[in-house]
């Protein structure tokens, strides 16, 4: 079983009941007597109460023309990212220094790895990548298997925004960080919808900052600004002119290439202090009171 798993078992509790799950293999909580199986190495925590529902979720994860969206051709025609995040590097630097140490949870973590000894949780494997490692724990975030106050940080980006009740996941996660622990999110302002397989949520700066309000704000702000929401939101609004896949793909991609160096102006933009008011993304890095 994975090493870095192992750091964390004495913080392990059932998702439902929330009876210590132990050291003993297999995982078997004594309080439901629910026994959590493995895939391909990898535990999996689902809440037995959700997971008939989750499963019935993950059925539907692959889109129509999963084959179309998979292929190598098609994916090579995707336009450049077009968020520019002027001060994503040094944030990220900050955040990676606050929680150099302890338990770290990366969540809705697919195959990004914020550092060697960071948790990457998920509800599934990454799509093509069963074995590659990338995830650590199969968990629900509305859900989390973790006694309270027991790990040190959470990172959450680009995650709640797909979940079926936003506050339920920023709740679990005020309950599961230590006082004094450190938590990072990043949520959609001013983007198109993108499903995952559901998009669900959006917020202001304003409405960030109150979901986050048992933590107290060290930095919050756009990660993204006016012009990246431009370059985000132009080519699907123009592409939404047609409800043909291949119509739809092709305006959106075409206008993708052509926009997309019109984001650096948010190296000028996010200077301003109106910046937030038509951002495409915002963050939030706070510490629990």
């Amino acid at each position: 079983m994975n090493p870095k798993f192992q750091s964390l078992r004495s913080a392990l509790v059932c998702p439902d009941c929330r009876t210590p799950l132990g050291l003993n293999e297999p995982l078997r909580c004594a309080g439901c007597d629910t026994v959590f199986e493995n895939m391909n190495g990898v535990p999996k925590l689902w809440p037995p109460s959700r997971a008939a529902e989750i499963s019935k979720t993950v059925e539907t994860f692959r889109a129509p023309r999963a084959g179309v969206r998979d292929n190598a051709f098609f994916r090579a025609l995707l336009p450049p990212n077009p968020i520019c995040d002027p001060g994503a590097t040094a944030r990220e630097n900050k955040v990676k220094q606050a929680m150099q140490g302890g338990v770290v949870l990366n969540l809705g973590s697919k195959t990004a790895r914020w550092g060697e000894h960071v948790v990457n949780l998920d509800l599934v494997l990454p799509l093509g990548q069963p074995e590659s490692g990338s995830v650590d724990l199969l968990a629900d975030i509305q859900r989390l298997p973790f006694a309270n106050n027991s790990v040190d940080g959470v990172i959450c980006t680009y995650v709640l925004e797909h979940v079926p009740d936003a506050q339920v996941c920023i709740d679990e996660i005020t309950r599961i960080v230590k006082p004094g622990g450190h938590v990072y999110v990043t949520v959609p302002f001013l983007f198109p919808t993108h499903p995952d397989p559901l998009d669900r949520w959006r917020w202001t700066l304003d409405g960030l900052r109150y979901s986050m309000g048992a933590f107290e704000e060290l930095s919050a702000g756009p990660s993204g600004g006016a012009f990246s929401a431009y370059v985000s939101i132009m080519p699907t609004l123009m592409g939404s002119l047609f409800s043909n896949f291949y119509l739809f793909n092709a305006t959106r991609f075409a206008l993708g290439w052509l926009l997309w160096p019109m984001k650096f102006l948010d190296l000028i933009a996010s200077r301003s202090e109106k910046n937030y008011m038509t951002a495409a993304n915002f963050y939030f890095f706070g510490r629990k009171k």
